[in-house]
């Protein structure tokens, strides 16, 4: 295929989920990508499944967002909701890493998903095949269920397809589903990747992918060039998390209240504001077990965090497992002394004691001890501040890492695809 402009470039873009329903933060992502490419020329359309009640076409920025939705999605949500009444799914908070695989998801996946993503793709299939033409590319920005559906198409309909791994072991991930090695040789000998972080980049090559058909492209972020306000300082000390409470082992929310503990014995006016869905009740009662219930605030999902970064003293990301956090980001961006664990994204973010905190994950003393040292010395996690809001300005603009994945697809359309086979 020859070289195209901007305006000649079409992207199909999968997701689970887009809003209205609840999205995560590599669906996010996704649509903040996808406006600012369609600012840049590159045509942007995104098909997900649909649901009784959210379907059709709609638009998102000026964007087709196409939720295909069938009578046989009926059959998934039966299965799905007998299976859930056979075995309920019981709310843990607590993980053991010396003992338990936390940073990997292994849960196998069960045939009702099976069968929910084969619906789609032979929907999807009948609906793109009409359309085939109309587009260039398929990109899909998880690692899950979409990338199977996204080679299947685009092995169908001749099209190259682009996943980007948004975790930092999607692909070894794939094994749990049924004949889950053959999916991944599927996979890997008819997609390009991208990844996101080192760690990624590294796995992605660990399992078989070709250094050549990756591309390291971060996630970006709207960036603005105001002069930030803040009324940090006041009393009391404030300590953000934000994140899903029901992505456990990942968040590693266990280990952030753990530390809580210790940091509450020196500081014990200052609070703990946690953000994200989950199931508020249990996690109260773990906070009373640890009796720190009256210095931690389950606030739920928060529509606009703006507020909550300005007041914020310390921003802290416990976790066991990211991609590349968008929390993160935004409290970097929002000039919010930042402690991260030492993992995939997060160490492509922070260098440590330059523009924020890395300690080791899993290990609540050593989190406590890298929030009460951003506590004691306001100046030092000012200076952190300032450097890490300076990061994300050079480096992570939404604006700049759309160019690169334009200069991405102008590659990968130039060329036959050598070594791809459909």
């Amino acid at each position: 295929m020859s070289s195209k402009n901007n305006a000649d470039i079409s992207v199909m873009m999968l997701v689970p989920f887009l809003p209205p329903l609840p999205v995560g933060g590599a669906e996010m992502q996704a649509l903040k990508l996808a406006e600012s490419l369609a600012q840049k020329g590159i045509i942007i359309s995104f098909i997900m499944p649909g649901k009784p009640d959210v379907k059709g076409m709609i638009r998102i920025a000026g964007m087709p967002v196409y939720r295909l939705h069938s009578w046989m999605n009926a059959l998934h949500t039966w299965l799905s909701a007998y299976k859930k009444k056979k075995q309920p799914s019981a709310i843990r908070i607590e993980y053991d890493d010396s003992k338990e695989l936390t940073n990997q998801i292994t849960r196998k996946v069960g045939w009702p998903t099976v069968i929910y993503y084969n619906i789609f793709f032979l929907r999807a299939l009948l609906f793109l095949w009409r359309r085939r033409k109309s587009f260039d590319i398929i990109h899909a920005h998880t690692m899950e269920w979409s990338v199977i559906v996204s080679v299947r198409l685009g092995r169908i309909l001749e099209k190259p397809v682009i996943i980007k791994d948004s975790t930092m072991n999607g692909f070894q991930s794939l094994s749990r589903f049924p004949s889950g090695r053959k999916l991944q040789n599927m996979i890997m000998a008819n997609a390009y990747f991208v990844a996101m972080t080192k760690i990624i980049h590294n796995n992605l090559l660990l399992t078989g992918v070709p250094e050549e058909r990756i591309f390291d492209i971060p996630n970006g972020i709207v960036v603005g060039s105001e002069t930030l306000p803040s009324v940090r300082g006041r009393k009391p000390a404030k300590v953000l998390f934000v994140g899903n409470l029901y992505q456990q082992p990942a968040k590693g929310v266990d280990i952030l209240l753990h530390a809580w503990r210790i940091v509450h014995a020196q500081f014990p006016d200052a609070v703990l504001q946690i953000i994200g869905d989950g199931v508020v009740p249990d996690y109260k009662y773990f906070t009373d077990r640890l009796q720190i219930s009256d210095v931690v605030n389950f606030l739920g999902k928060q529509s606009d965090l703006s507020r909550y970064y300005t007041e914020a003293d310390v921003f802290v990301l416990p976790s066991r497992r990211e991609g590349m956090s968008n929390a993160l980001m935004e409290a970097m961006l929002n000039g919010v002394p930042c402690i991260a664990t030492d993992i995939s994204g997060s160490q492509d973010l922070i260098l440590n004691n330059v523009n924020g905190i890395l300690v080791p994950p899993g290990n609540p003393t050593l989190l406590a001890e890298g929030i009460s040292y951003l506590l004691s010395n306001p100046d030092i996690a000012q200076a952190l501040a300032e450097r890490g809001r300076e990061t994300i300005l050079r480096d992570f603009n939404i604006q700049k890492v759309a160019d690169k994945y334009i200069s991405m697809y102008t590659k990968i359309l130039k060329k036959e695809s050598p070594g791809i086979t459909h």
